[in-house]
């Protein structure tokens, strides 16, 4: 009672009746370098695509798509309670992980207010997102491709006075339809749900919400009231932890496998 944030998958599922689909442990910056040059996290995986990170995202995509066997998602949202909890970080990294499993991916940055996804690319200058849906750039205008990556990126573009009624609008939702068709996996960054109502109208056009929360710390109250928000019709998938700190979490069991006898399972 006195904790305030979730620290185990139980905790979780007995509070918010969802479960935990992955966790991500916190990285050092002294851990993120290879032959001397420093590397941003999301593209972590690439340079070490057998480390426990990689194997953290690759966790989230299996649990996503076990969400729905049925019909597994397609048009992935990806938010989080309050900020700089590395939704983004979390975002970038799921589209790269299922780009190099193969899967033909576009990410679409959906903050409008903050576009981070758009920085992450050095793509904040240019047209996007809002270009788009207010007429003024094509789709083919838009999408950006990174070979390297595997991935198409879309930024989010220019400013907008009144991002609820852009992406709420019937040309949103005729792109969100149009990438559902053109690509196997759609990843959509939107803002926190605490602050603004942007991520509410995103949720109802995706296939299944993604909460990032940082491992007990984030207020148990409020992701319970962010995840009432956008819970229409169980479209949250379920929640990740994110900067799960390795030397605490031991003490909460054997869900967090960051001990010695796991570390032969992976390659930093």
């Amino acid at each position: 009672m006195l904790k305030s944030g979730f620290t185990t998958p139980r905790e979780v599922e007995e509070a918010l009746g969802i479960p935990v689909l992955g966790s991500v442990r916190k990285m050092n910056k002294s851990e993120l370098v290879k032959d001397g040059r420093n590397i941003p996290l999301p593209l972590y995986q690439v340079h070490y695509p057998l480390s426990p990170f990689s194997e953290a995202i690759r966790t989230l995509r299996s649990g996503i798509h076990m969400s729905d066997v049925d019909r597994p998602p397609k048009v992935i949202h990806v938010t989080s309670a309050r900020p700089s909890e590395g939704k983004t970080t979390i975002a970038l990294s799921l589209a790269i992980s299922a780009a190099f499993a193969g899967k033909k991916v576009v990410l679409l940055d959906g903050d409008l207010r903050h576009p981070a996804a758009s920085r992450f690319f050095k793509l904040d200058q240019e047209r996007g997102l809002v270009d788009l849906l207010v007429g003024a750039a094509t789709v083919d205008d838009v999408l950006i491709s990174y070979k390297d990556l595997k991935l198409t990126v879309i930024p989010a573009g220019s400013k907008s006075l009144n991002p609820p009624d852009v992406l709420g609008s019937e040309r949103m939702k005729a792109l969100i339809s149009q990438l559902r068709e053109t690509f196997d996996y759609v990843v959509v960054d939107t803002p926190p749900v605490g602050p603004v109502v942007d991520p509410v109208i995103v949720a109802d056009l995706a296939d299944k919400t993604v909460f990032v929360i940082q491992w007990a710390s984030t207020p148990r109250d409020l992701v319970e009231t962010s995840i009432q928000q956008v819970s229409a019709r169980k479209r949250v998938a379920g929640v990740v932890f994110n900067y799960v700190n390795r030397a605490q979490a031991m003490k909460y069991g054997s869900y967090y496998h960051y001990g010695t006898s796991y570390e032969k399972y992976y390659s930093e």
